[in-house]
């Protein structure tokens, strides 16, 4: 694949619109997880026994018995890695915000960026916390939002 080196640069509209959406994506997730990782500190202090009477404070209208008791395991998995799983996830947002506004820019290396932080921030929290971070559908997104970003390379210097 040939890349454009010579003559001034023009951002094709395709590329863009996936750098905005990007953008969009990170400037919504980066906080929340900033704000997850303070939410998993405090929950890293509080027993089993504290996190199910929290979720037992919750009202019946919002979640039910069954539920509840689905969620217990997840709760105990974020109350004992959520720290370094938020971490993670805040890392790899602003690692992809490197990798966007480099490709935003023009630069080949952001795509390399941008796929490495994808990929690993996919891959780390299944050595933190086990296989049952996995989530199918979030890796074919992930996988889909990275192809999206090969498919640009052509116009990237």
């Amino acid at each position: 694949m040939e890349t454009i080196t010579e003559g001034p640069w023009e951002r094709p509209k395709s590329l863009m619109r996936l750098c905005v959406l990007s953008f969009i994506d990170q400037g919504v997730v980066f906080p929340l997880y900033l704000f997850g990782l303070l939410s998993a500190f405090m929950m890293r202090a509080m027993t089993a026994e504290e996190v199910q009477h929290m979720l037992d404070g919750v009202p019946a209208n919002f979640i039910s018995a069954a539920q509840r008791e689905a969620m217990l395991p997840y709760m105990e998995m974020l109350r004992l890695h959520g720290a370094a799983l938020m971490g993670i996830f805040a890392l790899r947002t602003a690692a992809r915000f490197v990798g966007t506004f480099r490709m935003w820019n023009g630069h080949h290396d952001g795509l390399h960026i941008y796929i490495t932080a994808q990929l690993l921030g996919m891959l780390l929290p299944i050595l933190v916390a086990g296989p049952k971070t996995l989530d199918f559908l979030g890796f074919i997104i992930a996988l889909n939002w990275c192809y999206l970003y090969y498919t640009q390379q052509k116009a990237l210097r």
